[in-house]
């Protein structure tokens, strides 16, 4: 223990007591970050943790992947230094794996230099209620004396061990250096393996260094005592045989199929240049972690091609191995680079086509549609094109045109789907999945929603099958069947990929999701997240969806520089998204937007700029957009536009009689031109969202303002109210107050619930705190309640804060309490 540092030690301490959170140390060089790590370490080890380190950022991606591919099966330690070193990919990874381990047993301590990095991470962490910790010089009279006091102990202690270690037989001992390259835990069968013997003929030595106290047994094999001692044994074994026995290592788990993340692991420290057999390692483990792992898979891909001789026949195979597990990682910048360096080398035709294709996935993910298009179209030009890349090719054209050229986009896909007709096949999902967002963008709600449920149902591959599910869940969500976008939503999340393209594109599908639903704060948090990937990553094509999202946010709670700011870069810096959402869903975004920031004119004359919304498929996406537009229209004295609208919902209303969402559409329309309270109120009996019948209520309210009798206004007036609330809409709220306080009456600005203790929780609140005390994990918890671990999380974090509590250990006490 080195003194000076008794508070943080303090603060430490008291997360290990609770077993489960997040500690955040931000440190500037020399003031003891890395020691007070060590020192966590130590005491976390003594209570009983188990304790996982990575050494440096090279070591954190596959730290993070072994984490991902198991629970922990009692108290965990993680330790992460450096932080500030660490990629956009690893750090979306860690931001990923942090919310979703709330429910278990585990304590994150996290380390950076301040303001060198890692501040999205940080920042959230602590909005989540992270332990801060910050770290300022010692004086000098602190430090010079415990220094000192270290240097000696540990200069005894490692003195102890080793004396320990050097009492034991040869055979004792060389079974340990081959223990210790295994890592901390080891299974006795690896060691004899490694050794070319038999548990049985190693039994003696193994009695030896469990009897020296060198080695514990533990259920599922046996470890170090120390990790110090772990460290003093791997040390003494000389730098070139320790990078052989790493190969060796790696080579049995791979052949033995084992987690290739482990395997990795070893061959990353066994490989170097020229090594031919031990890089095809790192290249085949990259290949084995490519969709689970892809941060990992980056790293030994990127790897191996450093350790690779310019002139050596495989340079060519490993950098397309490196830019495919690049993109695959999100680092699409460098993935394009590298593609475009080595196309610019002498390289033969089956590569080439390889390295083109990755350069056309790049710019596609970019929303660069027609450089992407080019690069697909010469690839199907060439004859000599290899049968298993042409698939991906086709689907990389199909996207792109439907980017581009929708016209083009539509001929290609029917031609698809007339040769393509019987089993399951991607290209055939794609095609179904442009043709039914042409449809969705023409009014045909019915006709789109058959042919991504199609669609969803022809994808064989989960990657390539993504586009499809998500296209099914947004239309689903438009016409109001939550439960089932959310369904859909949860088996695109719960696939074996971890491809950064597919869950970005998920968490701003699952944004929009949340919003329609009322579910705003969620909506915001989600399309945050989707938003700083996609900037980090270089997902150009899904920043617009996720501002989008952002900005009907803002402008539902009242923070109109943002919703301004946010539609102005879907407007000009950003182009205009029709693959994810339709170019309607920007257009109403930016009149909305228009309308609150500068004006009722303004709106109407920006109406003219998009002359064929009204006619397009919005209020079959965005039913509640009819009644914004008809009020629009009346406030502006335009009976021809407020016609033109209530007859096209009603049409779309006619031609789709098995879609709810949309006749109320049209009734509420109707109710509007008609001023027809009892139209309007059957809207707001019929909506089945949340918005859309709390603005009805709300137009309902305002109709009957000007009746003699008062009274029914009030009543739909707070009706209103109550939804609005509800959906955290503070911006209609007020409006609706000033309505309320014009007709005398008077209602408190705030919910009547409290702001902390059990009654102040809502009832998704409430739900999930039961669900906790009964122990449930966040990811049985999304389960149950149809929503993303991401959001039970969010959660979470405000029922901490209203009953002023910090761990999961401390709710299921109080819920007993208060049974």
């Amino acid at each position: 223990m080195f003194r000076g540092r008794e508070e943080e030690r303090g603060l430490l301490n008291g997360v290990l007591d609770a077993g489960a959170g997040v500690v955040l140390v931000d440190g500037a060089a020399g003031t003891g970050k890395t020691r007070l790590l060590a020192e966590a370490a130590a005491v976390a080890a003594g209570r009983g943790f188990e304790v996982v380190t990575a050494r440096d950022e090279l070591d954190q991606p596959f730290l993070l992947a072994r984490l991902a591919e198991r629970r922990p099966d009692g108290p965990l330690l993680v330790v992460l230094d450096d932080l500030h070193l660490a990629g956009p990919a690893t750090l979306a990874a860690l931001g990923a794996l942090l919310p979703a381990s709330a429910s278990d047993a585990v304590v994150w301590l996290l380390a950076r230099r301040r303001g060198e990095g890692a501040d999205r991470l940080f920042s959230a962490a602590a909005r989540r209620g992270a332990t801060r910790i910050e770290l300022r010089p010692l004086p000098d009279g602190v430090v010079t004396e415990p220094v000192a006091d270290l240097k000696a102990l540990a200069g005894t202690a490692q003195g102890l061990l080793l004396d320990r270690v050097s009492a034991l037989s040869g055979n004792a001992r060389h079974l340990l250096q081959v223990a210790a390259v295994l890592g901390p835990r080891f299974e006795p069968g690896d060691v004899a393996e490694m050794l070319a013997s038999s548990i049985a003929v190693l039994l003696p030595a193994l009695d030896e260094v469990v009897a020296a106290g060198v080695v514990a047994a533990q259920d599922d094999g046996l470890a170090f005592r120390h990790d110090l001692l772990w460290r003093l044994v791997a040390d003494s074994v000389p730098p070139p045989v320790r990078r052989a026995l790493h190969r060796e290592a790696g080579e049995m788990l791979l052949r033995r199929g084992d987690s290739a993340v482990v395997a990795a692991k070893h061959l990353l420290h066994g490989a170097q240049r020229g090594d031919a057999r031990s890089v095809d390692g790192l290249v085949t483990a990259a290949k084995a972690l490519l969709w689970n792992a892809p941060e990992a898979s980056a790293e030994l891909a990127v790897r191996a091609l450093e350790l690779t001789d310019q002139a050596s026949a495989s340079l060519v195979h490993r950098t397309v191995m490196a830019v495919r597990a690049l993109t695959a990682a999100g680092r699409l910048t460098t993935a394009h680079a590298l593609a475009q360096e080595a196309l610019s080398r002498q390289v033969s035709p089956e590569p080439a086509a390889k390295l083109r294709h990755c350069v056309a996935t790049t710019t596609l993910l970019g929303a660069r549609h027609a450089e992407s298009l080019e690069i697909s179209e010469a690839l199907l030009r060439d004859p000599d094109l290899a049968p298993e890349l042409t698939p991906w090719v086709e689907i990389t054209r199909l996207m792109a045109l439907l980017g581009h050229d929708r016209e083009r986009a539509r001929e290609l896909a029917e031609a698809v789907v007339r040769t393509r007709q019987g089993a399951p096949d991607d290209v055939l999902a794609t095609a179904l999945a442009v043709l039914a967002a042409i449809a969705r963008d023409t009014g045909r709600p019915g006709a789109a929603l058959e042919l991504a449920r199609e669609a969803a149902r022809a994808g064989t591959s989960h990657d390539l099958s993504a586009y499809p599910r998500l296209l099914f869940a947004t239309l689903l969500a438009g016409l109001r069947e939550f439960a089932d976008a959310a369904a859909v939503v949860r088996r695109v999340r719960g696939g074996p990929s971890a491809v950064v393209t597919g869950e970005v594109m998920t968490a701003v599908v699952q944004a929009r999701i949340l919003l329609q639903a009322g579910r705003i704060e969620e909506a915001a948090a989600e399309a945050r997240a989707a938003l700083t990937v996609a900037e980090e990553t270089g997902h150009d094509a899904v920043v617009a969806p996720a501002l989008a999202v952002l900005a009907m946010v803002a402008i539902h709670t009242g923070d109109l520089p943002a919703a301004i700011e946010h539609v102005g870069r879907c407007r000009d810096d950003v182009p205009a998204d029709r693959i994810i959402f339709s170019r309607a869903y920007y257009q109403w975004a930016d009149v909305l937007v228009t309308y609150v920031g500068s004006g009722l004119e303004k709106a109407m004359t920006l109406l003219t700029d998009y002359p064929d919304l009204v006619s397009s498929g919005l209020f079959a996406e965005e039913p509640r957009a009819a009644g914004w537009f008809v009020r629009r229209a009346l406030e502006a004295g335009d009976d021809g536009l407020a016609k033109a609208v209530v007859d096209r919902a009603e049409r779309l209303a006619e031609e789709h009689p098995g879609f709810p969402a949309v006749a109320a559409a049209a009734v509420h329309a109707r109710g509007l031109l008609d001023a027809d309270a009892r139209l309007l109120e059957l809207a707001a009996r019929d909506h089945r969202d949340l918005w859309a019948r709390a603005n009805a209520a709300e137009d309902l309210g305002v109709l009957l303002a000007g009746s003699p009798d008062r009274a029914e206004s009030v009543k739909a007036l707070e009706s209103a109210l109550g939804l609005y609330r509800e959906i955290g809409a503070s911006r209609d709220s007020a409006r609706v107050l000033g309505r309320l306080r014009k007709l005398g009456r008077r209602r408190r600005a705030a919910p009547a619930r409290p702001e902390s203790g059990w009654s102040s929780l809502d009832d998704t609140e409430r739900a999930i705190a039961n669900l906790v005390a009964k122990g449930q994990t966040n990811r049985q918890i999304s389960t149950q309640l149809f929503m993303s671990p991401h959001t039970v999380n969010f959660h979470l974090r405000k029922i901490f804060r209203k009953l002023a509590i910090s761990s999961r250990v401390e709710l299921v006490m109080r819920s007993r309490d208060d049974r």
